[in-house]
């Protein structure tokens, strides 16, 4: 069934159509059908729409399932929907998304913070308490989102975030002034390019690590992120191996490196920390088990 036929014969049926609950129903039926969601991330969808369109949070859509959306209300909601149905992802329809339980604005010049990087967040907390005067470099920042978590928790942290690309930096100050962080700053640079003599007790990236030929590419979703973003020379370990071989320049006696990497990379990138003087070497799984971060601090 078509978005403007599906959408036009609930609007002309009777009012109860315009319920809460059966818009939510009718959207997560709508996005599951022709996206192949599950209907968990179709349900998720559909409430993270609605709550946008209405601007209220999820405990107001518990407790108000038979309230009535208004027409023009339903009628925005639809036109997210119909964009949505493009395959676009949705991030980029509501231009913001949450990580860490924090609201990020993003668009099409950044990547989606996802649920899997959270998984660097919580082993820095793990490791580093929250009191310390830690000096923190985020290398190709993208939203900002992982320094900007880091530089709420850790009050007393200087945090810099690093981005080549000027139309990234822009959003990244956007989340630094939304969140209202005073202990971070920003730099364009091209990895270390522009870090000059600069000593770091921890740097933390989520850099490019996806070969060009991957057949993730082909994803419809990946098509509206940034490719720079994604894609790495040398079958997708370039940034990565650029990025750990000059770490320990600028780290501090017993600094760490946290990174990102794609989910056949673990061997590999654990073999560069060996080779660039990385000792107590952890690689911690995802929630699918897959080995995702790769952190190592410098030998002294």
């Amino acid at each position: 069934m078509r978005i403007n036929q599906h959408y036009q014969e609930i609007l002309n049926s009777s009012n109860d159509s315009l319920f809460v609950w059966k818009i939510y129903s009718e959207i997560t039926k709508l996005l599951s059908e022709n996206l192949s969601l599950s209907i968990r991330e179709a349900r998720l969808e559909a409430r993270f729409i609605i709550q946008h369109t209405l601007k209220v949070q999820h405990q107001f859509l518990i407790r108000n399932s038979n309230e009535l959306i208004k027409p023009e209300k339903f009628k925005k909601i639809m036109e997210y929907v119909k964009e949505r149905l493009s395959y676009k992802p949705l991030a980029y329809i509501l231009k913001e998304w949450k990580f860490y339980d924090m609201k990020f604005f993003v668009n099409s010049n950044v990547l989606i913070p996802r649920q899997d990087t959270e998984l660097m967040i919580d082993l820095i907390l793990n490791n580093y308490q929250k009191q310390e005067s830690l000096s923190i470099l985020d290398l190709g920042t993208g939203s900002g989102a992982i320094g900007i978590v880091l530089a709420s928790k850790f009050k007393k942290a200087k945090v810099l975030l690093t981005d080549m690309s000027s139309e990234a930096l822009n959003i990244t100050k956007k989340n630094i002034f939304f969140h209202k962080l005073k202990n971070i700053s920003t730099i364009k640079s091209d990895w270390f390019e522009k870090i000059s003599n600069k000593k770091f007790d921890l740097i933390i990236s989520n850099p490019p690590y996806i070969n060009k030929r991957d057949t993730h590419l082909k994803n419809k979703v990946l098509l509206f992120e940034p490719k720079n973003a994604l894609i790495s020379k040398q079958k997708g370990y370039a940034d990565i191996t650029k990025i750990i071989k000059l770490s320990p320049k600028f780290l501090r006696a017993n600094g760490a490196l946290y990174i990102e990497h794609g989910y056949n990379q673990s061997r590999k990138v654990k073999e560069l920390f060996q080779k660039n003087n990385f000792v107590k070497i952890k690689q911690k799984q995802d929630i699918n088990k897959i080995y995702r971060i790769t952190s190592g601090q410098i030998k002294i």
